[in-house]
Formats: structure tokens, sequence, C-alpha cells
């Protein structure tokens, strides 16, 4: 199963936060995959933290672009829910989670 979080424009805009994540806080299972769709006019990178942007992928997802897809526990087996928290790197205001429970 794949979980994919849309990049909206913000309905109110900043320089820091052209655009907001939709849902902001995902929900997934382990070993399901996930990916980023860029519906902003703007590049979006998510990241695990602002301070290391090229954490998940090496590149910024263009408009109209979607990201490769992540696994989130693919080496793992969680036994209870775990929360991932993401950022767009370009935009540190922008701010989301990831609920991983496991599998289902």
């Amino acid at each position: 199963m794949s979980t994919e979080i849309e990049i909206i424009p913000n309905p109110t805009p900043t320089p820091s936060q052209p655009g907001a994540f939709e849902p902001k806080d995902a929900v997934t299972y382990a070993y399901d995959t996930l990916s980023w769709h860029n519906s902003d006019s703007v590049a979006h990178r998510p990241a695990p933290s602002a301070s290391n942007p090229e954490g998940w992928f090496p590149y910024e997802i263009p408009p109209g672009g979607t990201s490769d897809t992540l696994a989130l526990a693919p080496n793992t087996t969680p036994s209870e829910p775990y929360t991932v928290n993401y950022v767009c790197a370009n935009h540190p205001d922008e701010k989301g989670t990831i609920t991983v429970n496991p599998q289902q």
C-alpha cells in the first residue's frame, strides 16, 4: 500500500511557508511506502529535518512533480506505532508528522 502527501498552495503564504502539507499529519503502516506530490507553484523538499535536507531525497520536488517512494521501516518490524517528524528543507516552517503503525 502507498500513502501520498500532497503539497498544496498555502492559503496564507509567507516566504518561509509558501505551501502546506495535506495531510500535515499522515498515517501509514510498516512496509508501506510514502510519497509526496507537489501541487504548489514552487519546489519543495521533504526531509527528516532542515539540517538534514538530503536525508530522504537528493533533489527538490518541482511544481507538478512527485517524489520517489520512501519506505519508513524497510528493515524493522515495529510492535508499537512510532512517529517520524518531517519538514520542507526549503521552507522550515512547513512541518508535519507521519505515524507509522505496525504492519496490518
